[in-house]
């Protein structure tokens, strides 16, 4: 999608939460997967992007993965549509309401707290625990 019309959006459905510095990290089809996870969705507030502390080998240090707070609809509802773009790798929910999405190439699903979360990883068919403070 182009920046333009991301900028677009980013206007009007976009927010962030004060830590975040904006987009300007997040690789083009990052940009693209939030356009169109917007116009599904609607408005979202980011709270986290490539900045910030993560896990050692995050998507978010690529600038592959965003976190965000659902604004008109519910996280579980969120994920589900993240979770039918195409070029979404791995959806996750925690139980604060927040809600990561990224572009990675492993399709991996999960819920839960940072501390004790299980993933399903759909190439592997099975369920496995996520390392953690990964996200």
């Amino acid at each position: 999608m182009p920046s333009v019309a991301l900028a677009d959006v980013a206007s009007e459905k976009i927010s962030f939460q004060p830590q975040v510095k904006g987009l300007g990290c997040l690789k083009p089809e990052t940009k693209a997967m939030i356009a169109e996870l917007v116009a599904k969705i609607g408005p979202i507030q980011i709270t986290s992007t490539c900045g910030g502390r993560h896990a050692r080998h995050s998507q978010h240090y690529s600038g592959n993965a965003v976190d965000f707070r659902p604004l008109a609809t519910s996280p579980r509802k969120a994920a589900a549509a993240a979770r039918a773009l195409a070029n979404v790798g791995g959806v996750g929910t925690y139980s604060n309401g927040l809600v990561h999405a990224d572009v990675g190439e492993l399709e991996i699903s999960w819920y839960g707290h940072k501390r004790s979360r299980y993933a399903y990883a759909s190439k592997r068919s099975r369920y496995a625990r996520v390392a953690r403070n990964s996200n």
